[in-house]
């Protein structure tokens, strides 16, 4: 999963608007002493979080720990990247493939091998900025963008490229498939399977699957590109299933979204409902028994949820003006987690707070994040 930056841009200007009228509370990060940014899982109990803490008078990017499924957690370690896309040695996202080995990226490229103790800053895999990673315990797999940092899509030269590299190796082999020229996409990995989606109202959507880690090959888009309509989000919850979310007539503070399911890796879908429009910048997470989720922001945010069948409704209905989510994930069928408010939020620092789930995603509350040493 992962936020796409030219709405992302969008709702940074609504977020702004909001920040005038004083609909943003700019003071609420004081005294919060985890800022959480981006979350990762690598089982039901172990996960990581990367996020800023206050250091003097600066924040210092950090990671965190638990393995108690969030009760707790513990420092691990920090990286000199700021929590930002608006540097080239930023860093806004993380994922781990197991207890020791993750990375930090976009635009800039880190790896851990030790569970987060200590980072080493890497050349990324093609040459240009990691704009997507997914990662399980047998191999991850990265998105690297067309365009140098800051480089105009127009003055792109090359398709986008996958890369792949069994963690702990410390080697990333480019996969031999073909994307189009842009500087954004969305990879998921659930042991074997994969899917790498480049979707834009621009260029249409690509889809990309491999259901054995060798062989790849596309997959019809359940969204309608003749229309504008484009693939935004895709996730797995079995080496068949997969649910995946197309969006459209994007406007001031909302757009269509519909999802899709499919039980055969995206070969063919089937409808599962049209959400609420409400919310431009989307995430979509499912559980292993078929529950989805839809993280979405703009003016608001907001959690949409679909127990099965076509019907959505809606669990979070936020006037918060826009701090939106990141990371919507599901660890078990009952247990789900995001980040509200992140700390790389809309051009500001955000609040960073992490909020889970106990029932499906039916109901959320914000859990409590003070890593000890």
């Amino acid at each position: 999963m992962r936020r796409s930056r030219t709405l992302a841009a969008a709702v940074a200007a609504l977020f702004a608007i909001g920040l005038a009228a004083g609909t943003v509370d700019a003071g609420r990060t004081a005294g919060l002493k985890f800022h959480a940014q981006s979350l990762s899982w690598v089982s039901t109990q172990h996960g990581f979080l990367l996020g800023t803490t206050p250091c003097g008078t600066a924040m210092c990017t950090t990671t965190a720990g638990t393995t108690n499924g969030g009760t707790s957690w513990k420092t691990l370690g920090g990286l000199a990247a700021p929590i930002t896309r608006e540097d080239p040695g930023g860093v806004i996202e993380l994922r781990f493939a197991d207890d020791l080995h993750g990375w930090a990226f976009d635009p800039a490229f880190w790896a851990t091998n030790d569970g987060g103790k200590t980072w080493q800053q890497q050349p990324s895999p093609g040459g240009k900025p990691v704009v997507a990673l997914a990662a399980d315990a047998q191999v991850a797999y990265a998105v690297v963008s067309s365009c140098d940092y800051s480089q105009a899509v127009p003055d792109c030269r090359h398709g986008e490229t996958l890369w792949r590299t069994t963690p702990g190796s410390g080697v990333w082999t480019q996969v031999n498939v073909r994307l189009p020229i842009w500087n954004e996409a969305t990879v998921a990995v659930i042991g074997q399977t994969a899917y790498v989606v480049v979707g834009s109202p621009d260029i249409g959507d690509t889809i990309l699957a491999t259901t054995d880690g060798v062989h790849w090959s596309s997959r019809p888009t359940p969204c309608d590109n003749a229309n504008g309509e484009y693939l935004s989000s895709v996730a797995p919850s079995s080496a068949t299933q997969v649910a995946l979310l197309c969006q459209d007539n994007i406007g001031f503070g909302f757009a269509e979204k519909r999802v899709f399911r499919s039980g055969d890796a995206a070969l063919t879908t089937s409808d599962a409902g049209t959400l609420n429009q409400y919310g431009i910048v989307s995430q979509l997470t499912a559980s292993p028994n078929g529950t989805l989720l839809v993280s979405s922001f703009s003016i608001g945010s907001w959690i949409y949820r679909n127990g099965g069948g076509t019907t959505w409704t809606t669990s979070e209905d936020l006037g918060d003006g826009g701090i939106g989510w990141n990371d919507i994930t599901f660890t078990t069928d009952q247990v789900a987690f995001v980040v509200h408010g992140p700390a790389e939020c809309c051009g500001n620092h955000g609040v960073g707070e992490v909020w889970k789930s106990l029932d499906g995603g039916l109901t959320w509350r914000q859990t409590q994040v003070t890593p000890q040493g």
